[in-house]
Parts: structure tokens; C-alpha cells; sequence
């Protein structure tokens, strides 16, 4: 069996209970094998840009400022900053009047649910649970999901150190071996943008008796 053989299985079990997820989404620091929401509504604004929150973030705390601040704040060439500008426009989330830049809707402060990444490995669990680390900077949980018969192999004080889950891939599903703690050190602006890469599907309402279940008051 190969890791892509071992992801499909973890993607059978996701859509079996109604989870919203998507695979191998690059967030600049880490690309997790599969992410997964619960909780967060489907109609948040799609940003994957990660300058377009940093922008709307200074316009929210200044309340307003003028267009030609906000160029000499960011450094970037006019063409970049129009870019960015425009596209945040385009999903009113800021607007312009007069010459200075306002919010036009709101994106922080928002609930975006429960955030969880997943690194599946065939074998290398150290190598795995370094990767999973990384997830905790933009992801509330993170776990390291690896074939039944392999499991045996990790040291779950050193996961359970790390604050990383532990999920075991068996021919019918999933089993938690070891529940994750939720990150400390996760950004909102970078769930956020992993929040919107998450798929949206026609799945009527998820299922409460799936493992991750425990992670979201529901």
C-alpha cells in the first residue's frame, strides 16, 4: 500500500460521515495530506491570499486610512499593491470612498470552527510527526495518521509531548490511538485561509458519532 492508497482510505471515512476536507493544501509552512473543518459556515468568504487579510487587518484597526498610506505600509509595487486591492474589492471586503479605505464586511472574529490537518505516513513517523508539528501554527489540532500494523512503532509520550493526535488506518476506517491537544500557537488569519481551501460539498448535515466529534462542542 502506498501513502496515496493510505490518504483514499482516510477520504472514504471523511465522506462516510459528511466531513468537509480537502487534500494536500499549501500553506506556505507545511502541506498537510488531507485538512478537515467542523463547524465553520459554508458561506465565509473565499480569501486565500494571505496579504489580503493582513491588509483588511491594518484597515480594521485604524478604522480608516488613505489609499496612498496603505501603499507605503505594504512596500509593494503599484501594480502588486492594485492587485490585492481590487481583489479585496471585488469581495467587498474593504472599499474605497474619497480616497481612503474602509472595511466593507467583516472577516475577523468570525467562527471558523475547528481546523485539523492530518499527515499520513506509510513508515518515517518521526519524519511525520515533524510535519505535523508545523500544522499547529494555522490548524487547531493535528494528527498523525498511520497504517493498523505500524502504530506499534511511535512513541505516543513523545506525540502526546508534542500535543499530536494519533490516528490508526484499518481496512474499515479509522481509530483514534491518541487524542490530540488544540494548538496554542495556530494564527487566525492562516486558518482562515486554510478554512476557505476546505471544499465545500452537498453532504446534508455531518454525522455526530464520527472520531473527531470530541474536538467540537456540537
Amino acid at each position: 500500500m502506498r501513502e496515496s492508497d493510505l490518504v483514499d482510505k482516510i477520504t472514504i471515512y471523511l465522506e462516510r460521515y459528511h466531513i468537509r476536507y480537502s487534500k494536500e493544501v499549501r500553506m506556505g509552512i507545511g502541506i498537510p495530506d488531507i485538512v478537515i473543518n467542523l463547524g465553520a459556515p459554508k458561506s465565509i468568504t473565499r480569501i486565500t491570499d494571505y496579504y489580503i487579510l493582513l491588509l483588511a487587518e491594518y484597515v480594521k484597526q485604524e478604522k480608516k486610512i488613505a489609499l496612498t498610506k496603505a501603499i507605503e505600509y505594504f512596500s509593494f509595487d503599484q501594480a502588486r499593491f492594485q492587485n490585492i486591492i481590487n481583489q479585496a474589492i471585488e469581495k467587498r471586503i474593504l472599499a474605497i470612498r474619497n480616497g481612503f479605505v474602509y472595511c466593507d464586511k467583516k472577516v475577523f472574529n468570525l467562527n471558523l470552527g475547528k481546523a485539523i490537518a492530518i499527515e499520513a505516513k506509510m513508515k518515517n513517523w518521526k519524519d511525520g510527526l515533524l510535519q505535523a508539528q508545523r500544522y499547529l501554527l494555522f490548524a487547531n489540532y493535528s494528527y498523525l495518521a498511520l497504517p493498523e500494523n505500524k502504530v506499534q512503532n511511535v512513541d505516543l509520550e513523545l506525540l502526546r509531548e508534542k500535543g499530536i493526535g494519533l490516528l490508526s488506518v484499518t481496512e474499515n476506517g479509522l481509530k483514534e490511538v491518541l487524542p490530540p491537544l488544540e494548538s496554542e500557537l495556530y494564527e487566525y488569519k492562516q486558518k482562515y485561509i486554510l478554512t476557505s481551501s476546505i471544499k465545500s460539498n452537498d453532504y446534508f448535515k455531518r454525522r455526530r458519532d464520527n472520531i473527531f466529534s470530541p474536538l467540537i462542542k456540537e
